[in-house]
C-alpha cells in the first residue's frame, strides 16, 4: 500500500534543536487536530512536507477557492522554546485500514528519526459521554520516566483500556523504533467538536515544556463549545445536537 512523503520545495527543513514530534489527527471531538492546528498557528509553523496514502478515505477536499485536493497530512516545524524545536503533524483524515495506520506511522517515525527526534507526543480524546465544566487530561507513556513526568503535571494516568487509530499507534511504533512516547487525551463527551478538551491538553503541554503558548484564540472556541454543551443539556436530546453538529462539520469541510 503506497505511502508517499513529499517535502516542500519552498520551505527547506531547517537545522532543528532537540526536536520533538507532536501529532494530533482527526478523531472524536477533533481534540488532537484542533490542538495541533493551534500550535502551528501560534508558533508560526512552516510547512515542510505532506503525506499521501492510498489508505486515506477515497475523497477529495474542496477548498474555499473552489480548488480540489487529495486528502493528506501536513508536516510543519516551529520553535517551541529556546531549547526545543517542534515537528507538528496533523491532517485531513486518518487511514481507514489497519495496515494503512501502521504504514503511515512507520513513514512518520522514520522521517522523525532522520531529523533527530527522540520523543513523540500524540494528542487525542478521552471519551466519557458526559459534559464537564473543566475537562481532565488523561495520559499514558511508553516508559516509566515519561509516566512520572505526566503524573507530575496533573495528568490522570490511564491504568487500562486502549487508544485506537494513529493517535495511539504512533507512540507504539515509535517505541519499537527506539523513541520515547506519550499520549495526552482531553476529556470529552464525544458528542461535539470540543475545543475545551483541546485547551486542557495544551495547558498541560505548556507545563511540560515550560512554555507560554497563547491559548486566547482556542479559549474563544472553547467558550463556543461550552455554550453548545449548555444548549444540549437544556434540550435533553444530545443525539439531535450531534446530527446538527455533523451538518456543521460538513459545511466546514470536515470528514465524517
Amino acid at each position: 500500500m503506497k505511502v508517499e512523503l513529499k517535502l516542500n520545495s519552498i520551505n527547506k527543513i531547517p537545522n532543528l534543536k532537540n526536536p520533538i514530534l507532536i501529532c494530533g489527527f482527526p478523531g472524536t471531538g477533533y481534540v488532537g487536530k484542533l490542538a495541533v492546528e493551534h500550535l502551528i498557528e501560534e508558533l508560526k509553523g512552516k510547512l515542510i512536507g505532506e503525506i499521501f496514502s492510498y489508505s486515506f478515505p477515497p475523497q477529495l477536499i474542496i477548498k474555499s477557492d473552489g480548488i480540489a485536493e487529495s486528502i493528506k497530512n501536513s508536516i510543519h516545524v516551529a520553535k517551541i522554546n529556546d531549547k526545543k524545536d517542534g515537528i507538528f503533524i496533523t491532517g485531513d483524515a486518518q487511514p481507514i485500514t489497519p495496515d494503512g495506520n501502521y504504514q503511515v506511522s512507520d513513514k512518520i517515525i522514520n522521517f522523525a528519526k532522520e531529523l533527530g527526534v527522540k520523543e513523540v507526543f500524540t494528542l487525542a480524546a478521552y471519551i466519557t459521554g458526559d459534559f464537564v465544566d473543566k475537562p481532565k487530561v488523561f495520559g499514558t507513556a511508553t516508559n516509566s520516566e515519561l509516566v512520572q513526568k505526566l503524573e507530575s503535571n496533573n495528568v490522570q494516568i490511564m491504568k487500562e483500556g486502549s487508544i485506537t487509530g494513529m493517535n495511539g499507534i504512533l507512540i507504539g511504533v515509535g517505541k519499537m523504533m527506539g523513541l520515547k512516547g506519550a499520549s495526552l487525551l482531553g476529556e470529552t463527551s464525544g458528542y461535539i467538536i470540543d475545543a475545551k478538551a483541546s485547551q486542557a491538553v495544551l495547558e498541560v503541554l505548556n507545563n511540560i515544556f515550560d512554555t507560554s503558548i497563547d491559548l486566547t484564540n482556542l479559549s474563544k472556541k472553547a467558550k463556543e463549545t461550552e455554550n453548545l454543551m449548555k444548549n444540549i443539556e437544556k434540550s435533553g436530546n444530545p443525539n439531535e445536537s450531534v446530527t446538527q453538529e455533523k451538518e456543521k462539520d460538513r459545511r466546514l469541510g470536515y470528514i465524517s
